[in-house]
């Protein structure tokens, strides 16, 4: 029976990858390096997408919502968008229940499909929390190095343009997007609205609603970044506070189930032992 398990869900993953690994044709990759070649779609990915939109009618409208809120939160990683990746699930769905057929199961495969049905989900939420964890640790220093800049004599516009070029990862990237709205003619609040949009989390938007105050009311936008940036330093502090007060509390049932068996026996078993001998 365990080997039956794991067949299922070895089928199951190896589904995933074949589903996440899909990659554009060359002719793509030759059309953004600026040939005038047409761009094919991969087989596996046309494939997954017409399976998911298929399957977006018989979903309900909040549970896309909320999927596709999460896809952009993380980036749309692997190039994943909501169409293919509810192709990807019903993929695994099919694939899980056809295999606990074929392996005689057919029980034991509904049941795994029902689980491996929302697996790309929790991918997808690791990839939002991954992506969000690396935006909070860069705020602050990147807004230090936006104070920096705006103070060396460069305009918000233009410290925002550097910032964005010289550093790497989430934050920049949506910066960098940021800059583009901009240059597009997007106005610099909308643009910045955007940001706030984009990545939903409350250090951006405090960040973002400043910033604009400030730009409405003429405060200096380097005494804004500067404030911004040392509330940011003090929430990330009682942040690390928090965790520590709680670490007691956690450590409870570890050291319960695990050392407290171990110090019992250490302690008691030489007593029983030397009662033993003189019973």
């Amino acid at each position: 029976m365990l080997i039956v398990y794991g067949f299922i869900i070895g089928i199951a993953i190896l589904s995933l990858a074949w589903g996440l690994t899909a990659r554009p044709a060359a002719g793509r990759a030759n059309l953004f390096a600026g040939l005038d070649v047409a761009a094919p779609t991969a087989p596996r990915r046309r494939l997954v997408a017409t399976l998911g939109q298929g399957v977006r009618r018989l979903l309900p409208t909040g549970y896309l919502r909320r999927l596709d809120t999460a896809l952009r939160q993380a980036a749309h990683p692997s190039g994943m968008e909501l169409s293919r990746l509810l192709g990807l699930k019903l993929a695994l769905l099919l694939a899980t229940v056809v295999v606990g057929i074929a392996v005689g199961q057919p029980f034991i495969g509904i049941a795994v499909a029902a689980a491996v049905f929302f697996l790309p989900d929790y991918w997808v939420l690791t990839q939002r929390e991954a992506r969000e964890s690396a935006i909070r640790e860069a705020t602050a220093d990147t807004i230090d190095q936006l104070t920096l800049v705006v103070e060396a004599g460069l305009g918000f516009d233009a410290a925002l343009i550097r910032v964005a070029r010289t550093n790497e990862g989430p934050l920049a990237n949506e910066l960098q997007r940021t800059v583009d709205d901009m240059r597009a003619g997007v106005p610099r609040d909308q643009a910045l609205r955007g940001l706030a949009d984009r990545t939903r989390l409350p250090e951006i938007e405090q960040l973002v609603s400043a910033l604009i105050q400030a730009q409405r009311h003429g405060v200096t936008i380097a005494e804004t970044l500067r404030i911004q940036s040392a509330e940011l330093r003090d929430r990330r502090m009682q942040g690390v506070e928090e965790q520590a007060s709680k670490l007691a509390t956690k450590l409870i049932f570890p050291v319960m189930i695990c050392f407290m068996p171990v110090f019992i026996v250490v302690l008691v078993a030489p007593s029983a032992i030397e009662i033993a001998h003189r019973m």
